[in-house]
């Protein structure tokens, strides 16, 4: 009985002699058919041996035929850009056309299958029933071994969570990059400030989100904790996760919360296998060594042998030792090098605190008193963006900010050259006591490492808008003391020895952010808008503090 299980178990992995004469290695347009009698358009890429093989499966709205060029034939590293919110590099370096096959599946609506959403009741249907039926198409092929993993960045990072929470029987793992799961208020505010360039290119790339994000400005309405209630499931996932996000990624803080939330909350192979990387990356550029104007040989390429070994190790099966890697690898964009933890928040932090004087100095001494530093800012000269966690066309990743130091409309806080090195992990908070002569303003920092040559290199950017500094609606009163306090996003960056850390502050920068009129109005007023006074304290009273949190 054994002897004759284990023939027909190798019948089934060996295709017969007519089998092997029409295999074919690739197939475009093939019609993968959905539950409701439609079908989405996918390319297929197959080992040249007929057999049967894990799949890795791509589900993009950025059209598939932009990856057949990486999987179809050998392509430079050195030709190669941005496919999918992601770098091609990555889908290069990765690939294993000996060992896996390929499904590359354009989105119901967008390019090759925008016929299958022709007449589709959206309330009635969800994207991530078909990423199931996608995944159950594939492991019914005669070239599938049953095995489907997900792979791909963004808004196909955020499918395949989705797909996940749906909990097709053959999904087996998925490595989502820069993507967190769900939707929320902060992916398109930061702190009330509405990320406008961001939003209109979502419009460009056919999400026609821009119109319904601005019709609910506000955080914690019943919109938002609706949007949230329903797209955020962390409890449902139950594979194994690889995340991959950049300290220049849209939103690294997002991602690491998905993160958290999934080994915290999420079924026992979540829990247990899924893990973390975070590069030097912006969001169009992972694993690239490239990023912005500085280059990370270090970090090159680094998603994608992890994802390599993410997908040997669940699909394949291989004792590679993935599963003795640790579960949180972040970068340290100063130092160049790589650290390792258990959880991100979990790792133990000390605070360096830092006072600034009214002569824009920051120091670790307080002193008792100090003079206000102001500020005029018209919204209708903005002050502009240089970079940062943008997406093209807007330059994006770290540039280097000196053009905005000489505007009369920014402060400047600088350490000076350090004596010694200053490390950065985690969140770097700033608080302060502020007046303006209106009932609103937004505050936009930015927080710099200056170079031996005297650049001043963008490593993160916040901002936020005064009047919902506490989370609601509370306009200011003009010239009365208003204290606020604004922390950026994630970061693990340390100055090195002669560098100085400097944070620019100002009350604008576009078109990443949407202007602010100071009329108290949640929207942008061009004929309505009016310039705003601000004055900072600096006196140990009301001291300016900068909070710089590092690993003990």
């Amino acid at each position: 009985m054994i002897v004759r299980s284990l023939v027909a178990l190798a019948a089934l992995a060996v295709p017969s002699a007519a089998q092997a004469e029409r295999w074919r290695t690739e197939f475009i347009d093939l019609e993968i058919p959905m539950r409701d009698a439609r079908h989405l358009l996918a390319d297929a890429y197959l080992p040249a041996k007929p057999g049967r093989y894990p799949t890795i499966l791509v589900q993009t709205p950025y059209n598939k035929a932009h990856f057949r060029a990486a999987l179809s034939k050998a392509v430079m590293l050195d030709k190669v850009g941005a496919i999918g919110r992601g770098a091609i590099s990555d889908v290069v370096a990765m690939k294993d056309r000996e060992h896996y096959a390929y499904v590359i599946v354009d989105w119901r609506g967008f390019y090759a299958s925008k016929a299958a959403m022709r007449g589709v009741k959206k309330l009635r249907w969800r994207r991530a029933q078909d990423g199931f039926d996608t995944v159950e198409w594939i492991a019914k092929q005669p070239w599938s071994n049953g095995k489907v993993g997900t792979w791909g960045g963004s808004a196909l990072g955020k499918q395949q969570f989705d797909t996940a929470a749906e909990h097709p029987p053959h999904l087996v793992c998925a490595a989502p990059m820069i993507a967190a799961m769900g939707l929320s208020y902060e992916q398109y505010f930061d702190r009330g400030v509405p990320l406008d360039a961001h939003l209109r290119m979502l419009d460009l790339l056919g999400y026609d989100l821009r119109a319904r994000v601005r019709k609910n400005p506000l955080p914690g309405t019943l919109f938002w904790r609706f949007v949230r209630r329903v797209t955020y499931r962390p409890d449902k996932i139950d594979v194994p996760c690889l995340m991959i996000t950049g300290w220049w990624d849209n939103y690294p803080d997002e991602v690491i919360e998905t993160f958290e939330d999934l080994v915290a909350r999420g079924g026992t192979a979540a829990r247990e296998q899924s893990k973390l990387l975070i590069g030097p990356w912006d969001h169009v550029g992972v694993g690239l060594e490239k990023q912005g104007g500085l280059e990370f040989p270090k970090a090159a390429l680094e998603s994608a042998k992890a994802a390599k070994a993410f997908f040997d190790f669940h699909l394949r099966g291989l004792a590679n030792g993935w599963d003795k890697t640790p579960r949180v690898r972040y970068f340290d964009s100063g130092s160049r090098t790589w650290h390792s933890a258990a959880s991100w928040t979990g790792v133990p932090r000390e605070q360096v605190v830092l006072y600034a004087t009214g002569e824009g100095r920051l120091q670790r001494a307080k002193h008792e008193q100090g003079k206000t530093r102001g500020y005029s800012y018209d919204p209708k000269k903005p002050s502009r963006t240089l970079g940062g966690a943008n997406l093209p066309p807007l330059a994006h990743g770290p540039l280097v900010q000196n053009r905005l130091l000489e505007r009369k409309d920014v402060l400047v806080y600088r350490t000076g050259s350090l004596d010694e090195a200053l490390p950065l992990c985690g969140k770097l908070e700033l608080e302060f006591t502020f007046t303006a002569d209106r009932v609103d303003a937004d505050f936009c920092l930015r927080l710099c490492d200056v170079d031996t040559e005297g650049r001043a290199w963008l490593l993160t950017d916040t901002a936020v808008r005064a009047k919902l500094r506490n989370g609601k609606v509370e306009l200011l009163e003009p010239g009365k003391p208003t204290r606020i306090s604004v922390a950026f996003p994630a970061e693990c960056h340390t100055f090195a020895k002669g560098h100085e850390l400097l944070v620019i502050l100002t009350s604008g920068n576009a078109p990443r952010y949407e202007r602010n009129p100071h009329t108290g109005a949640d929207l942008w007023d061009r004929r309505a808008a009016q310039p705003v006074a601000i004055e900072i304290s600096h006196t140990s009273d009301a001291p300016f503090v900068v909070r710089v949190p590092h690993a003990k």
